[in-house]
């Protein structure tokens, strides 16, 4: 005897447009979902230049309290990324410059010149805006104040 369920029930899968509609709409999911993902990592990835930038700056402002000497740190606009030196002492850097093109950086901005000078005291002698820009638009402050503090907005 058949039942109800045997009648109705056929074993040769999906039809074509039952396939066709899944994949439509599975399609449109993964496009959404693929954008806001690569926006979400554009997002990260400024936030990580923007704390590498930070932890430089802070390094660059306590090391010549150790050593009391000036340290400078030299902005390169034209390929985003910041080197530290000693002050009398511009031919070897104090490490690799940081390249913030690595991390979608495509714009960096300051207000106060392209080297900052921090001095032996762990001031600064130009308060400075630093403005990280990625490839979106997106933008992160940073903030030098004469006093050598640096803050994040």
């Amino acid at each position: 005897m058949m039942t109800w369920d045997m009648k109705f029930r056929d074993d040769r899968g999906m039809t074509m447009t039952e396939l066709a509609i899944s994949l439509a709409i599975m399609a449109a999911l993964s496009l959404f979902l693929g954008s806001e993902l690569q926006a979400m990592a554009n997002r990260v990835f400024l936030d990580a230049a923007a704390s590498e930038v930070i932890g430089d700056l802070q390094y660059a402002r306590s090391l010549p309290v150790w050593e009391r000497q000036a340290i400078q740190v030299i902005v390169n606009v034209e390929q985003p990324g910041i080197t530290l030196y000693r002050a009398g002492d511009l031919s070897h850097p104090l490490r690799p410059t940081r390249n913030l093109k690595n991390k979608g950086v495509q714009i960096v901005r300051s207000t106060g010149g392209n080297v900052l000078t921090f001095s032996s005291r762990g001031t600064s002698a130009t308060a400075t805006t630093l403005t990280l820009v990625d490839r979106e638009g997106m933008a992160r402050v940073m903030t030098v104040s004469l006093t050598g503090i640096v803050r994040s907005r």
